[in-house]
């Protein structure tokens, strides 16, 4: 299992914090929001170094939301990575270049950072995961939905280990103005009252960033290997 999260990087770290009811929420720090933008918080990944785990040239290569779901891996074979938005950060980056430079300054590792099967694919490169490698871009139910596919690959005998998660990288300002104007954001400037999806004066969700990721396999595969065993998938639907 992995995790970059929040509340920190590191299944441990970020179970631990959850545990103890800690939050994530804060200002948003990644650009300045419009004054007339109402959402003013977002879940930003903030001590986030990719330089233990990412080459420097490789970096280039990747969308913010691709690292984290590198990290968050660190394992083999079979791929099945989501992600429910993908780089928007490097979309809207090119896209200010076009406009104010010209298409001449569109880097040309614009499309390869940009197509949201980039988590799933560079996963498989930096992990030499030689199976299945999928992308299911269903909104919020992306991550889950891999899980489920990685699951069914192993149970149809095509994969005897899968590297299953998610990875989401979306707070930019053409985001957040989005999910705001269909009123879907919270308007609350303080981190402790939201998001409150149970409350009755819930009023939006709050964007976050970030990746998870586990290790789907076989029984067979994990004894064989004297894995610990944190759970079964009993079934999805």
């Amino acid at each position: 299992m992995g995790a970059v999260t929040p509340l920190g990087c590191g299944w441990r770290e970020f179970w631990e914090a959850a545990r103890a009811g800690q939050s994530g929420i804060g200002k948003i720090t990644r650009f300045s929001p419009a004054p007339s933008c109402p959402a003013k918080l977002a879940a930003e990944v903030r001590e986030f170094d990719p330089d233990p785990y990412i080459d420097r040239k490789d970096r280039k290569r990747m969308d913010r939301f691709t690292q984290f779901a590198v990290i968050a891996a660190c394992r083999q074979p079979g791929v099945a990575f989501s992600s429910g938005v993908g780089s928007v950060d490097t979309f809207e980056e090119q896209h200010s270049r076009l406009c104010e430079r010209g298409p001449e300054w569109v880097s040309p590792f614009f499309v390869p950072m940009m197509i949201g099967n980039m988590a799933a694919g560079n996963i498989a490169i930096v992990f030499n995961a030689k199976g299945p490698s999928t992308c299911p871009v269903t909104a919020c139910a992306a991550s889950a939905h891999s899980i489920a596919d990685a699951f069914r690959l192993i149970a149809e005998g095509r994969a005897d280990a899968m590297i299953a998660g998610g990875a989401e990288a979306a707070i930019t300002p053409l985001t957040i103005a989005g999910f705001a104007n269909m009123q879907a954001l919270s308007k609350s400037d303080d981190p402790d009252a939201a998001p409150r999806p149970f409350d009755l004066g819930r009023d939006g969700f709050v964007m976050g960033e970030g990746a998870g990721a586990l290790v789907l396999e076989s029984l067979d595969s994990a004894l064989a290997r004297g894995a610990h065993v944190y759970a079964e998938i009993a079934g999805c639907g």
